[in-house]
């Protein structure tokens, strides 16, 4: 790579390892390997690394031990002053944490997770003192918890997420942040915003004073009205971008009536909880992200309602279906005008589905979708032989997971043979969830036309019904056309399927 970049190409694909993008994975160590290159190189990955690093660590349990020394770095970046006043209380500290570190750490900050700094500091506490009980582990915390708090404020001039889920039995123990030197300035860039909305009313108020600017907010385990929270949302004064609500209590006036005021200009929700509030979105034109799982049964007309509006922008729509039917989904999707490009539909009673509204639902689904790159959903077995039209229909597909209802076997080998001539090329995953039979002839000409027609290694996960299957798959695996994470055949469950249906 030319270390001549702009910096703006090297942030671009110093992004591939960030948290973000792997899923929190341990990427960490391919970031610290490109700031070593040279001090454009440094300055770049700099950026990401210490953007959220608390968070990213602490998100995975094997992680968390590293929690401990990133914590002495940023104790290290504390005034002369906090250190003082650390070493004043009878606390010692290591050479190294004495040290003013060379980089300004705290300035690159741009996420700020309250409980993963509580517990991070919670860890440094055990590890470096000799806490006599619960209390003086707590007091300790808490101190240390005030000290990186005031560096933070004072410091993280880019901030632009915030998270506050504290366990209730901690509430009494939250740092009034937002009263704190510099807090102002600091928190005026905040545009997410992720709480327990049951708790820190005192909190969201203060928040309120300095934080202006929040477009997306992340909701969850609202049992009651917050009127902190709701004054929170009130006072933005950018348009609402994004909301999530993760709740089971459905009845929460105030929240409602806010949320009903700002759902105009919303361009994603998430609702897991409060489903009445579909209501509030119907006149949402710019929607262009929709994920929805029913905590309970939804109204008809509330369904009714949401999926006989117009979405011009959709883009991504998942959905648990609870109390909607095909029909309804049918319609809905027609009404975005093939704008759809993932599609992920979860049949939580799929015995219970009309036969003629699914294969109504396939035959909808292949000709109004032509900007779909994945789909992960019902697809009637007797609308199989559209397969070919699917893919002819779609030629964007890259991720295919397709279910039908039908528990018995069907044999699909001929429709599914004629379909790989027209096999989208940027396809990289097919799966049939359910049964389903292809011959051995069938699937050696669908991949042979795969190796013709694919740019990638195609993921390919179905239930093979012979050992001469497994041979051809391996066969293709090793000409990397087929990866080789397929299913394998085990004639015992075949068998035990087999005598099952006896």
């Amino acid at each position: 790579m030319d270390p001549k970049l702009p910096t703006e190409c090297l942030l671009y694909i110093f992004e591939n390892f960030s948290p973000w993008n792997n899923e929190w994975k341990d990427s960490f160590k391919s970031l610290y390997a490109c700031i070593l290159v040279n001090r454009k190189w440094c300055e770049a990955g700099l950026t990401i690394l210490w953007r959220e690093p608390i968070e990213w660590l602490h998100s995975k349990e094997e992680n968390r031990l590293r929690l401990i020394p990133l914590i002495s770095i940023y104790i290290s970046c504390l005034p002369q002053e906090s250190k003082s006043q650390i070493l004043n209380n009878d606390l010692q500290l290591s050479v190294s944490i004495l040290k003013s570190t060379s980089i300004d750490y705290p300035s690159l900050l741009k996420g700020f997770d309250y409980q993963s700094l509580y517990n991070a500091i919670g860890f440094w506490v055990k590890k470096n003192y000799r806490p006599q009980n619960t209390f003086d582990i707590r007091f300790r915390q808490f101190q240390f918890l005030e000290l990186i708090g005031k560096l933070f404020m004072s410091k993280c001039t880019n901030l632009k997420r915030f998270s506050i889920f504290m366990k209730a039995d901690i509430k009494d123990e939250i740092l009034q942040l937002p009263l704190l030197p510099g807090a102002k300035e600091c928190l005026s860039n905040i545009t997410e915003f992720s709480c327990k909305g049951c708790l820190f009313s005192e909190f969201m108020y203060l928040a309120a004073q300095s934080c202006r600017n929040i477009k997306r907010f992340n909701i969850e385990c609202c049992c009651t009205d917050n009127g902190g929270l709701i004054k929170l949302i009130e006072i933005q004064r950018v348009p609402l971008d994004f909301i999530l609500i993760n709740m089971k209590n459905n009845k929460i006036p105030l929240l409602e009536n806010i949320i009903k005021k700002r759902a105009i200009s919303v361009t994603e929700i998430r609702l897991f909880g409060m489903e009445y509030s579909l209501d509030y979105f119907t006149e949402s034109k710019n929607l262009e992200k929709i994920k929805i799982s029913p905590s309970m049964r939804i109204e008809s007309t509330v369904w009714e309602n949401f999926m006989n509006s117009s979405f011009p922008k959709l883009r991504e729509l998942r959905i648990r279906l609870k109390n909607c039917t095909l029909s309804q989904l049918s319609t809905f999707i027609q009404n975005t005008h093939g704008s759809l490009e993932y599609l992920e539909i979860n049949l939580i009673h799929s015995d219970t589905i009309d036969m003629e509204e699914f294969l109504m639902f396939t035959e909808v689904l292949i000709n109004n979708c032509k900007n779909l790159y994945y789909y992960d959903g019902p697809f009637h077995t007797n609308g199989i032989e559209m397969l070919q039209s699917f893919f002819q229909k779609c030629p964007k597909l890259e991720y295919l997971i397709l279910h039908n209802s039908n528990s018995d076997y069907v044999d699909i080998s001929n429709i599914f043979e004629q379909a790989g001539s027209f096999v989208p090329i940027n396809l990289t995953k097919l799966q049939f969830v359910d049964n389903c039979i292809i011959s051995a002839k069938a699937l050696r000409n669908f991949l042979q036309a795969c190796a013709t027609r694919l740019i990638r290694t195609l993921e390919f996960k179905f239930i093979p019904q012979s050992q001469d299957i497994e041979l051809i798959m391996e066969n293709f695996a090793n000409q990397k056309v087929v990866k080789s994470n397929y299913i394998k055949y085990e004639k015992i469950d075949l068998l035990v399927g087999f005598l099952g249906n006896i």
